[in-house]
């Protein structure tokens, strides 16, 4: 074998793998003349006992036994010599494999503490920077609202926050036409009819809008948990159609007076071109009329 463990050769595992070899071979000789099936039979009462083998015959298997071991004597020593050799190179590969982390660790820490101080450098001179441009703005900006924009009275102001408000709330409403109106009717029992032909169980509060009449069904305002059972609403509003009991009811948005007027120019706009045009479908789709051909 080598000097090094790294200069094992492959002649070297050869004469291991041989040595092996060569005493397997001779245990299996021995439980044969034993006939013993496993090494666990193996017993000195089969070696004083068992028919048939007398001291020639083991004076011969001991003898063939000493020489394969002795044959191979320095194959193991050497063996020996090289496993503790690898442990050696091993234990020292381990503290190289330490201290390479260790100077890894260190040279990051340093990193570190460097990007650490050039970013407080930076932001000190950003600082300084955004305070002396923000201290001109301020006071041109002061200038210029002095000079151009007239104060907000307390109404104003107060009018613009109920408008905002407003406007949340009606994200979380729809409101429903052509519903039937009873004089003692169940409001809630026919807007849960109306959500199971869409297939949904929303928590909702629901009351009719305006004053009734013999002639017209009034509009259903219903106020929902969230913006997102509205949307899921809305998107499936369309299958009414397909339903027998509300297949002339129909759902929209709580619109606010200017987006009504709006929709209206909307449907006015789509009902010209659909009378143009009776070879294609019209319908509303984000703010605009669009159209396809039909089917």
């Amino acid at each position: 074998m080598g000097d090094s463990v790294s200069d094992i050769s492959a002649d070297d595992l050869s004469i291991l793998k041989d040595a092996g070899a060569d005493m397997n071979s001779w245990l299996r000789n021995f439980r044969t003349v034993l006939k013993c099936k496993s090494h666990q039979d193996v017993t000195l009462e089969k070696l004083t006992k068992q028919q048939g083998i007398t001291k020639d015959i083991l004076a011969k298997i001991l003898l063939e036994g000493y020489q394969t071991v002795h044959s191979h004597r320095d194959t193991f020593e050497l063996s020996r010599v090289g496993v503790e050799k690898l442990k050696s190179e091993l234990i020292a590969a381990q503290r190289s494999v330490v201290r390479l982390q260790q100077q890894l660790l260190d040279f990051q820490e340093k990193l570190l503490n460097t990007q650490t101080e050039q970013l407080q450098g930076m932001s000190t001179v950003v600082d300084t920077a955004v305070d002396k441009g923000f201290r001109s703005y301020s006071q041109a900006l002061s200038r210029t609202i002095k000079d151009s924009v007239p104060v907000l009275s307390e109404k104003t102001l107060k009018k613009v926050v109920q408008e905002a408000v407003t406007d949340d709330d009606r994200s979380r409403n729809v409101i429903v036409f052509g519903l039937a109106d009873d004089a003692s009717e169940d409001l809630d029992g026919k807007i849960s009819d109306l959500f199971d032909d869409i297939e949904e169980k929303p928590s909702f509060e629901a009351v009719r809008i305006g004053e009734q009449s013999e002639e017209t069904n009034r509009p259903v305002k219903i106020r929902l948990r969230n913006s997102d059972n509205v949307h899921r609403i809305l998107q499936k509003a369309k299958n009414l159609r397909k339903t027998s009991k509300h297949r002339t009811v129909y759902i929209q948005p709580d619109r606010s007076p200017e987006e009504r007027a709006k929709h209206r120019e909307l449907v006015a706009e789509m009902r010209r071109r659909a009378s143009e045009d009776p070879d294609s479908y019209f319908f509303i789709f984000s703010g605009e009329v669009c159209h396809r051909d039909k089917a």
